[in-house]
């Protein structure tokens, strides 16, 4: 609606403003729009989520396999992902808690394995 007409409403025929005028090109239609008429979709997320003791225990068993050349300082690291592994997955089973359990006995094993030898290498070298 332009100005010119909202004016001619306003004042009479002959300029004259009259009082309460009904015919008004303005409806308020703000009371049938109130809702939110842009609503997000209903998603279901049925999947479960990996809980983060899971995730931990995953990421301290590789750590404990990557140091394995540390002169078996990454046992520390093993055991610790073994503890969350095995909490985990009494929590819930999922993959990553049993991929956390492997990796850290792994981990483990091999930092054993590294400390024999490292003990050995000195033993013999300082005969």
């Amino acid at each position: 609606m332009d100005g010119q007409n909202f004016q001619n409403e306003q004042n009479g025929q002959n300029g004259q403003v009259t009082g309460n005028n009904t015919n008004t090109y303005y409806q308020d239609n703000t009371n049938q729009y109130s809702g939110n008429i842009y609503t997000d979709p209903v998603v279901e997320n049925n999947s479960e989520t990996t809980p983060g003791l899971a995730i931990a225990a995953l990421v301290m068993g590789i750590i404990a396999i990557v140091m394995t050349c540390c002169c078996g300082g990454g046992i520390i690291f093993g055991i610790a992902g073994l503890i969350m592994a095995i909490i985990a997955n009494k929590q819930s089973k999922s993959g990553v808690g049993t991929a956390g359990l492997i990796c850290s006995i792994v981990g483990i094993v091999f930092n054993v394995f590294s400390m024999i030898y490292y003990i050995f290498v000195f033993l013999l070298e300082a005969m």
